[in-house]
């Protein structure tokens, strides 16, 4: 036997061992306690960690793109926070988005199915919830966003580029408004922060130091994508504001708003304007009617887009033509339990009815 077969069998006899046992998940995880020796700023951040981490998950999903040469499954990675009994899991809207299944890997090991509730591409937030529900698993409390200066210690915990369970840790740097109102009425707030939040991190909670969730990690302001020292996390307050109902509907479909130039230039329909539906809530009031969003990827003026979908072309007597439509309808029908929908598929007029009777409810209010 020559020296160099020699040499690689030693090789496979010493290292073997530990390759398998990595292979099948035999190497346990060493279990670690807080030292003593901590000074106090130290000790404060060890246990805030231990505090909050059971309510932090690892999203996983899968989409699939439609390409020339047929459909292309994607994988993507993103992190959340469980936010009540009732199994609600507040993440980033782009974590989700176009999803044909979602996986929630909860702090216990187990991986859990979950389907969307509520997702908003211009706050960048969603509202998930697990399809079985467990009261057992840990939630965390919700802050108060309004309650914060500029220059507080504020600690991350996500999945940068999949190192789950992540934590970072730093200071309000600003907080950002960019002049915009959801629906008319939600103040959308953004907390800027030098915490790093790297890819894998959207959707994860922000804590402040009591532990309690102040903000939704959105989006990083960087040419490279990567840290850089500004990180953009939607304000909690704007998630309780965007998510209770009781005075106005929703129906659980994401729709984009096209005017008549654009229907007639992309589909050459002579139309006012109308709602082209992105993606559909399952559960929702709109899948329960029948409504379908695109599944054909596109963009439009910069953005992304998706085509294929239903087009509302009205909502009770209200065509939905333009911006000044919508808010003429937000009053028509605050009130109303059923809504009317008369909508465009392939070509052909249809009309369904949607009962939000079982929507009308603030989803955070029972944090």
């Amino acid at each position: 036997m020559s020296y160099r077969i020699l040499f690689f069998l030693i090789v496979i006899l010493y290292t073997a061992p530990g390759l398998m046992a990595q292979s099948h998940g035999d190497v346990s995880k060493k279990e670690r306690s807080i030292p003593s020796y901590l000074d106090a700023t130290e000790l404060k951040s060890a246990r805030l960690y231990q505090k909050v981490l059971p309510s932090v998950v690892t999203i996983f999903t899968k989409s699939n793109n439609f390409t020339s040469e047929g459909a292309v499954q994607n994988q993507g990675l993103g992190s959340g926070v469980l936010i009540s009994h009732d199994c609600y899991i507040l993440t980033a809207a782009h974590v989700v988005d176009g999803s044909s299944q979602i996986t929630v890997k909860t702090q216990d090991g187990k991986n859990r199915k979950a389907n969307v509730l509520f997702s908003d591409k211009t706050t960048d937030l969603a509202l998930l919830q697990l399809d079985v529900l467990d009261s057992s698993l840990p939630h965390a409390k919700l802050g108060d966003s309004d309650n914060l200066a500029v220059g507080q210690r504020v600690y991350a915990v996500g999945s940068p580029y999949g190192l789950e369970n992540s934590f970072s840790a730093g200071i309000i740097s600003a907080f950002r408004g960019f002049n915009q109102l959801y629906d008319g009425t939600v103040n959308l707030e953004f907390i800027q922060t030098d915490a790093a939040i790297n890819s894998g991190n959207s959707g994860g909670p922000l804590f402040n130091s009591q532990g309690e969730v102040i903000g939704i990690a959105s989006s990083i302001l960087t040419v490279s994508g990567g840290f850089q020292g500004i990180g953009m996390v939607v304000a909690i307050n704007t998630a309780k504001d965007l998510l209770a109902f009781e005075d106005r509907p929703w129906i659980g479909a994401e729709s984009v708003l096209l005017s008549q130039e654009q229907f007639k230039s992309i589909f050459n329909l002579d139309l006012q304007g109308g709602l082209l539906i992105q993606h559909v809530s399952p559960n929702s009031p709109a899948a329960r009617a029948g409504l379908r969003g695109g599944y054909i990827k596109s963009q439009l003026g910069g953005r992304d887009i998706l085509f294929g979908g239903d087009i509302i072309l009205q909502i009770q007597d209200q065509p939905t033509c333009h911006g000044d439509c919508l808010e003429a309808l937000k009053d028509q029908v605050s009130d109303m339990n059923k809504l009317k929908i008369t909508y465009l598929r392939e070509g052909k007029v249809y009309s369904a009815t949607l009962d939000i009777t079982d929507t009308r409810k603030n989803f955070l209010a029972l944090n």
